[in-house]
């Protein structure tokens, strides 16, 4: 008796699986709830906020001559003049900033942008 409940059994699931085969499949429906604007801006403001905050550090500290302040830094140079009593005129003041570390937050406009960045 056992075999023939389990035999029945198995057919009424045989059947159940063809009808929902003969319906065709169904795909899932997503349903998307009411779209707030205001909290998307406001999440894609602290996203923006939190990853400056954790790259600024990096882009202050970034060295991008790595030759800065060593005895082979070939921006370690400078070519000056004086002309009569005029005060002398020397390229120094420019390649100082960029041999002295080579970080960009010693560069003269780039250091004070960098100036506005948290951190």
């Amino acid at each position: 008796m056992g075999v023939t409940v389990s035999a029945g059994a198995a057919l009424v699931a045989a059947g159940a699986a063809e009808a929902q085969a003969a319906q065709g499949p169904q795909a899932p429906r997503a349903q998307l709830g009411r779209t707030d604007i205001a909290a998307a801006f406001q999440g894609t403001g602290i996203a923006l906020e939190k990853s400056v905050q954790g790259l600024s550090p990096v882009v202050k500290t970034f060295k991008y001559h790595p030759l800065a302040a060593t005895p082979v830094d070939p921006v370690d140079n400078g070519v000056g003049t004086k002309i009569a009593d005029f005060k002398p005129i020397s390229t120094q003041a420019l390649t100082n900033p960029i041999h002295s570390t080579g970080q960009l937050r010693d560069l003269p406009l780039v250091g004070q942008l960098l100036g506005i960045l948290p951190g």
